[in-house]
């Protein structure tokens, strides 16, 4: 008997009982084959080689669709993961971070002759694309799954999965070849046509896509960025921690409140440091002007460099840009696009700078985040001898909010969450997804927000971002990673229940679901533990 299918579009298809997604596509869609990367069946994202068996809703993902893209980059690290195996054996391969639209990785042993040998994975790589080789999905029990990591050496998965006990694990295969990441893949090694790589010393980035065009996007070296990134590398270093089982196992072992302690430690250090390179422009300074993306800490860091500042002499005014947000009723059109330097009242901010600058009183507004309207502060600020103005806020670095104060007499700083610790080697943690969970915690409890809300604007937010934001991020005098080892352990237990009361029924139920089976890795820890001057307090209270 056959099955029916029912279709995004409220069209129903027959299908007979055991035919696979990728066929049913190759079937309805001959024109769109390998357009389509991955699927939602009843609810649930699974790869195209998932069979139907009875009556189904079956929603496709594109290339264009969050989960097709990250179907597509997940397939590509499983292709170079095994190519790698095959030029190199036994040698590790790690994903690190996202960098200039891409992934960077390094191979350990491959620093020397990374160009030649680029060149031989990239071959194995083509080879087995023209193949169109299958890459098969297989559940095994947690003990088979513990031996193939053994065998291979992956000591990262090992580690994990010892305080991740399931009794089933879902991993991929290629010919002898397993790994295991956390959604589903393609279905055959045909559809990874378009990649590219651009070595960076020590490592290389592994490009791929931004949208259906299949076209790599022009290579732009961040070096600000690529400096951060590796800091924080160092900082994991420093710690002995370098993925979620090294750092499981640290806790098992009684080590969590040291872990806090040192994590802080290193935030302060840094901020000290930032605070003695403003201080040596003592003088020529009027403006300290502190930028980055949504829920990266912006606003405690900026008290904390307060503090270190009035250490070194100085006598800061904070100002953040929040406050100068124009009232709802004053946002022009039917969207009300709070990621907009228009959303901000530009003419009252450059006028209130301009005063300050000049040594004149001024009352900084309030916003009134619950009521969406700016009130009166009731209180009012000068410049004092040894004053400095520190300016937080997504557009602190913009130019068009300071291009009335002399560029020397700025120093930019620009703050964001660059999450290095990863779930195992080849399973990253992606710096959008810390700031997502930490804004979602955040809004709940200090912004009347529920999570389904914060996941609706969450695109919006994202694209603001790359408009608004990350193109003057590479501007800043210094970066600052407001990334903490361990947050993910103390935000586990205030985003679960936000994220588990979204029902199936949600459109945000298939991200929702995806956070929170992300959060399961992560052993807990006591949020005592956390310093009331922990940037992570801005979200957790």
């Amino acid at each position: 008997m056959e099955c029916q299918i029912a279709l995004e579009d409220g069209t129903t298809i027959l299908a007979t009982p055991g035919e696979t997604l990728e066929d049913i596509i190759r079937r309805v869609y001959p024109e769109k084959y390998r357009f389509f990367l991955a699927a939602q069946l009843d609810g649930e994202i699974v790869d195209l080689s998932s069979r139907v068996e009875k009556d189904h809703t079956v929603v496709f993902f594109p290339f264009g669709h969050p989960e097709g893209r990250r179907t597509y980059v997940r397939s590509l690290l499983f292709l170079l993961s095994y190519a790698v195996s095959q030029v190199l054996p036994g040698k590790r391969l790690r994903v690190l971070h996202s960098m200039s639209d891409g992934l960077f990785c390094e191979v350990e042993d491959a620093e020397h002759n990374l160009s030649d040998l680029l060149e031989t994975i990239e071959k194995v790589m083509r080879e087995t694309i023209a193949q169109d080789l299958p890459i098969e999905r297989e559940v095994v029990n947690w003990e088979k799954a513990i031996h193939i990591y053994t065998r291979r050496g992956r000591e990262d998965v090992v580690r994990l999965f010892r305080y991740l006990r399931t009794p089933a694990v879902p991993l991929y295969r290629l010919g002898d070849f397993y790994d295991h990441y956390y959604g589903p893949l393609c279905p055959r090694t045909g559809y990874l046509t378009s990649f590219g790589f651009v070595v960076v010393p020590p490592g290389f980035i592994v490009q791929f896509p931004k949208d259906d065009t299949g076209k790599l996007p022009p290579f732009v070296f961040r070096p600000k960025l690529f400096s951060a990134f590796k800091e924080a590398a160092q900082w994991g270093k420093i710690m002995n921690i370098e993925n979620v089982g090294e750092l499981n196992e640290a806790i098992a072992r009684g080590e969590g409140k040291e872990i806090i302690a040192i994590a802080e430690a290193l935030h302060e250090k840094k901020i000290a440091q930032i605070a003695d390179l403003i201080t040596q422009r003592k003088g020529s300074l009027k403006l300290v002007l502190i930028a980055g993306p949504s829920s990266s800490g912006k606003t405690t860091f900026t008290r904390r460099l307060y503090t270190q500042l009035r250490v070194n002499g100085w006598r800061p005014i904070t100002i953040s840009l929040d406050d100068y947000f124009l009232s709802r009723h004053e946002l022009q059109g039917s969207v009300q696009d709070y990621e907009s330097p228009e959303a901000l009242d530009l003419e009252l901010f450059r006028e209130q700078l301009l005063l300050l600058v000049a040594g004149k009183e001024v009352e900084i507004p309030r916003y009134n985040f619950i009521t969406g309207t700016r009130e009166p502060r009731g209180i009012r600020s000068r410049l004092e001898k040894d004053g400095i103005i520190l300016v937080e806020g997504l557009h602190a670095l913009n130019p068009r909010l300071s291009q009335d104060i002399p560029e020397e007499e700025k120093f930019k700083i620009y703050v964001s969450a660059l999450t290095t610790l990863n779930i195992d080697d080849h399973n990253r943690i992606p710096t959008t997804d810390c700031r997502l969970i930490r804004r979602i915690v955040r809004d709940s409890q200090f912004r009347g927000s529920k999570a389904e809300e914060v996941f609706a604007t969450w695109p919006k937010v994202r694209a603001g971002e790359e408009k608004y934001i990350f193109p003057y991020q590479e501007e800043a005098d210094i970066m600052f990673n407001s990334s903490l080892i361990y947050e993910f352990c103390i935000l586990r237990q205030y985003a679960e229940a936000l994220l588990r009361a979204i029902t199936p029924e949600s459109p945000s139920y298939l991200e929702a679901y995806r956070l929170y089976s992300f959060l399961n890795h992560f052993m807990l820890l006591n949020p005592s533990f956390v310093p009331s001057n922990s940037i992570l307090r801005e979200f957790i209270g």
